[in-house]
């Protein structure tokens, strides 16, 4: 069963709201779920690390030490730099291990005394975290020089180790607020998603080169609405006073917000979002919502995957190719009792490219040789009509006879495509035509794929947390228990940085 709630709505506070965005949050404690198993489960692997290694070429050191100068400072600094030991990700590393090896490379944080005004800023964003759902701790910067003697060895050391350490948790904290701390498609085979590249080279240039951070930081932070009132959220629930009330809450939007950064930092103006653990699909045009409807979706053993993808055709009055983990276990029980079962039901059945009766078919030789297809009509399994975003799982949206699931409240029924409650409304919308301009084409009868006018990105979404169009946040059950999986790899992500 999946429950929602409505709530008033709340400021996001602190120095990085979002400007110009009506932010929500609501307060209502409800039971927790229970906790479901979810079927192809890896275990997560945390990104690689690997000791920073800095070759300094070139340094200049015999002159600029000669003075207790700044300058002079710098260059110890940066000296300095090549013989720290902490461990950094990869592609961090690689990063941070070209630009101060570079002979022209200056320091971004440190003038050669302490920390600079934009190493401040950069602390106060790393401090804020939490408002964006990530975690304090694993970006904690190494700060030790506060307390040594300006001058001294021990503090060039420091000063040293402060300047790599805000670089490495700056961009660590860029990169996973573009992304995500996780890569989606490690935790479980129903994950797929091209990973948001990040050019960490060229950002680590962009932080030097910049005297104001924030417009870095914009870049790189989630510009959908929804977002920042998933952050509202999280601010009014960590406020609330509710104690362990709002743990399962908080966790939601938690794992909300970083599947959000898997998405697109924007979404388009025309786009379809199916949120499966709410059993609901969604059309939106020019950026507003113009149609809802229930969907079905995946039972436990054939879960509807989490991806994203670009409809380009409708297809009316479809046949419906059977696939053969569906002959095997729900129609030859049928042939076994009555071998003329799919004669009776209306399939075509071929062996090899030859069509003949079901009831003279050997099944017992391999169901590779076997087609069987229901043709168009009513009561084709797909309804009449289907719509194609094609992607590796063959899911796609269509019809269906069996209307009377739509009126369950948990609406796991199929082997992983989307029913639609209103089908024709929905092909219309994406073909920019009427409903009775779709209504004709079924009433021809026969097989026809149009292609819609332009691509339309869908989004067969996973989200237990989620605002709809008025900014309210409602919460949904953890149907196939992701929400798990992806909090156990945060927080195995989370002790890898430590």
């Amino acid at each position: 069963m999946h429950q929602s709630v409505s709530r008033f709505l709340w400021p996001l506070v602190g120095g990085l709201a979002f400007a110009s965005t009506t932010l929500s949050a609501q307060a209502e404690p409800r039971p927790a779920a229970p906790p479901v198993e979810a079927a192809a489960v890896k275990s997560y692997p945390v990104p690689a690390r690997r000791p920073l290694h800095i070759a300094r070429q070139g340094d200049g050191m015999s002159l600029s030490t000669l003075f207790d100068s700044a300058g002079g400072n710098r260059a110890k600094i940066l000296h300095a730099m090549g013989g720290l030991q902490i461990s950094v990700n990869k592609d961090i590393g690689d990063a941070m291990e070209a630009y101060y090896a570079d002979p022209k490379a200056k320091l971004i944080w440190t003038d050669g005394k302490g920390a600079t005004a934009k190493a401040m800023q950069a602390i106060g964003l790393l401090k804020q975290a939490e408002d964006w759902g990530l975690s304090n701790s694993d970006y904690v910067v190494d700060a030790s020089f506060e307390q040594l003697p300006q001058g001294s060895e021990q503090r060039v050391q420091a000063l040293a180790l402060f300047e790599a350490s805000l670089s490495d948790k700056m961009l660590m904290f860029l990169q996973d607020n573009f992304r995500g701390r996780i890569d989606p498609n490690q935790l479980s085979n129903y994950y797929d998603f091209k990973r948001k590249p990040v050019d960490i080279k060229a950002t680590i240039g962009q932080l030097s080169a910049s005297p104001d951070l924030m417009p870095i930081f914009d870049r790189f932070m989630p510009s959908n609405p929804k977002f920042a009132q998933l952050a509202a959220e999280l601010h009014y629930l960590r406020s609330s006073n509710q104690g362990g009330s709002a743990t399962a809450d908080i966790d939601k939007v938690i794992v909300a917000m970083e599947e959000m950064r898997w998405l697109p930092q924007e979404f388009p103006q025309r786009y379809v979002f199916i949120n499966q653990p709410e059993y609901m699909a969604y059309y939106h045009e020019n950026g507003e919502l113009t149609l809802s409807m229930k969907a079905v979706i995946g039972q436990q053993d054939h879960q509807t995957n989490f991806f994203d993808a670009s409809i380009k055709t409708v297809e009316f009055n479809p046949e419906w190719g059977v696939p053969q983990s569906i002959i095997r276990n729900e129609m030859l029980p049928h042939l076994k009792r009555d071998p003329a079962y799919l004669d009776k039901e209306g399939y075509k059945v071929s062996v090899k490219g030859k069509s003949m009766s079901s009831a003279k078919v050997d099944w017992s030789q391999p169901l590779e040789n076997i087609s069987v297809i229901q043709p168009p009509g009513p009561d084709n399994a797909l309804g009449q009509l289907k719509i194609l975003f094609p992607n590796p799982h063959d899911i796609y949206m269509h019809d269906t006879p069996a209307r009377g699931k739509f009126a369950s409240q948990d609406r796991m029924f199929s082997h992983g495509c989307v029913r639609l409650e209103n089908p024709r409304a929905m092909a219309a919308a994406v073909l920019k035509t009427s409903v009775e301009s779709v209504d004709q084409e079924i009433a021809g009868g026969a097989k026809k794929d149009v292609k819609v006018p332009e691509e339309i990105p869908v989004y067969v979404a996973y989200f237990t947390a989620w605002p709809t169009a008025d900014g309210t946040v409602h919460y949904f059950d953890d149907i196939y228990g992701r929400d798990a999986q992806t909090l156990t790899a945060i927080a195995a992500t989370t002790a890898s940085r430590g």
